[in-house]
């Protein structure tokens, strides 16, 4: 396995950076892509959809922040399997896609949401499930609750369970109004599923509206192998206590052992101390300095460094912040070139900076 970056011209002085995962029958490529407000959105989309073509590329999952509701019947469907989200950004859109180029992917047809594509991946199955949205009307604990109920029928359509999960993403309309509900939901039907007592999947939960309109939607990888059911573990944080201590059920990051590789998931990080309070109240600057430590401090303690990132989003309350944390990459030799700028709420009103990744390193033989 090697990894390789790069970064592409394809419309308008609109550059698309590539990060490409690469083993000897297929790769995952990790795709950010930025339209500035004065560059035509429609033409910049095409101009995605003809790359993907040229390079062969089936999308796993994805997310675009500031695309409104665009058609994607013909050509474009391919891109369907994005998420459309809203964000604090004025205008543009920023776009960040996990496809392969493998000629395996199986996509389970549905008429409706949600997608869902699997991939073999040297005998673990990897399950990319996006757009899972609430079924039931009433009040969030009960859209939130048929949320999760609806994730956990789509892995049972595919001969999985909820214990076979190893990342969620949250993406919550007005969250500071409801996220200890949102909370309260997860937390019960983990514990209707037993997963409070196995792997808690790692996650983000982020307040961005989304363009249908709903308070919730969710996208989640699943892991499976037949061979091996111990390839995924949960990695502690050294800087913080478990999620768990404070009634928020997810893992601070999660390590998947595959047969070539080994793929370590952070979950959405930000400025939370060792007993579960926030720090630096107000500072941004402080705020996005102890996160990175607290990020780098996981990645060293498991052996990996900056270079093993192949994929990373950062949250900004406020966008101008964004500047802030390009300065303290600059300052401390982080490559920023592969994080995903966008702006959201964070899950508490006084945070202000939030980060999430992925980082993969070859095994050793």
């Amino acid at each position: 396995m090697k990894i390789s970056r790069d970064t592409i011209s394809i419309y308008d002085k609109t550059d698309l950076i590539s990060v490409r995962e690469q083993y000897p029958d297929h790769s995952f490529f990790y795709i950010n892509f930025s339209i500035s407000p004065e560059v035509d959105i429609s033409q910049a989309i095409y101009k995605l959809s003809n790359y993907l073509d040229q390079e062969g590329l089936e999308i796993l999952t994805g997310f675009a922040f500031g695309l409104e509701n665009f058609n994607f019947n013909g050509k474009l469907n391919k891109l369907s399997a994005m998420v459309l989200l809203q964000h604090n950004y004025l205008s543009g859109c920023r776009i960040q896609l996990i496809c392969t180029d493998s000629s395996m992917v199986k996509v389970i047809d549905n008429t409706v949401y949600p997608t869902v594509k699997i991939i073999d991946h040297y005998g673990s199955v990897l399950i990319f499930i996006s757009n899972i949205h609430y079924e039931e009307s009433g009040n969030y604990f009960k859209q939130a609750y048929s949320s999760f109920k609806y994730l956990g029928k789509t892995l049972e359509d595919i001969g999985l369970c909820c214990n076979n999960m190893v990342r969620t993403w949250l993406f919550l309309n007005d969250i500071l109004d409801w996220y200890d509900t949102l909370n309260q939901a997860r937390t019960d039907f983990y514990d209707d599923e037993n997963i409070l007592d196995d792997l808690i999947p790692a996650s983000t939960g982020i307040g961005l509206s989304n363009t249908r309109g709903n308070s919730l939607l969710i996208n989640a990888i699943a892991v499976h192998n037949m061979k091996n059911k111990h390839i995924i573990r949960i990695v502690n944080s050294p800087m913080q206590c478990d999620a768990t201590d404070y009634n928020s059920s997810f893992s601070r990051a999660v390590e998947l052992s595959l047969k070539t590789s080994k793929r370590l998931i952070i979950s959405g990080t930000a400025s939370i101390g060792s007993n579960g309070e926030t720090l630096h109240n107000g500072s941004i600057i402080n705020q996005i300095e102890h996160t990175m430590e607290v990020v780098q401090s996981i990645l060293i303690n498991e052996n990996y460094v900056w270079n093993n990132v192949v994929r990373a989003i950062a949250y900004f309350l406020y966008p101008e912040d964004e500047q802030y944390f390009i300065d303290y990459c600059l300052k401390n030799n982080i490559d920023s070139s592969g994080i995903l700028c966008v702006g959201g709420t964070i899950c508490r009103d006084e945070l202000l900076f939030e980060i999430e990744l992925d980082a993969v390193k070859a095994l050793q033989h």
